[in-house]
């Protein structure tokens, strides 16, 4: 007994099991709206290369979190506060290279710069390795090659 339409009735059951992509889409674009951040082109970008792609690493991480938390705000809050942080950590590096400054943290970045570098293509690796979708771990990660305190622990007096 040949079976020629069951690739057909299989394709269509799993088609009303998964939203649509378009469904998805609408989804991220009302998310980022609602953002207490706003629109990527309100945020200070760096100027580093990976820095162009930050809207489009914006729309993967919210539909990672779309897929694995559903219209939780929260996940969609950390995946904007840690790009934008890794976008300040860039910025912080790239202006302590380039002219003196008060913080000593700075310093040690002026004296090894490729200290940095080596710390960006850690975090980007990583990320990548996890399938490049959530970015909530590129905030801490290169904000920790600049000695700033991303989760706030240390008291500021």
């Amino acid at each position: 007994m040949r079976l020629y339409g069951l690739p057909y009735i299989i394709s269509a059951l799993l088609a009303g099991c998964f939203p649509s992509s378009n469904a998805v889409d609408a989804q991220v674009r009302s998310a980022q709206r609602a953002s207490i951040f706003r629109a990527t082109a309100t945020w200070r970008l760096s100027a580093a290369n990976w820095s162009r792609s930050t809207p489009a690493m914006r729309d993967a991480a919210y539909r990672f979190c779309i897929a694995r938390h559903g219209a939780d705000s929260t996940c969609f809050h950390e995946q904007d506060y840690s790009l934008i942080a890794a976008n300040h950590a860039e910025t912080n590096a790239r202006r302590a290279v380039r002219s003196k400054s008060d913080a000593s943290f700075f310093d040690a970045i002026r004296s090894r710069p490729e200290a940095f570098d080596e710390a960006r293509r850690y975090c980007f690796s990583v990320y990548r390795d996890a399938g490049a979708q959530d970015a909530r771990m590129l905030g801490p990660c290169l904000s920790s090659a600049t000695g700033s305190d991303f989760f706030s622990i240390i008291p500021v007096s």
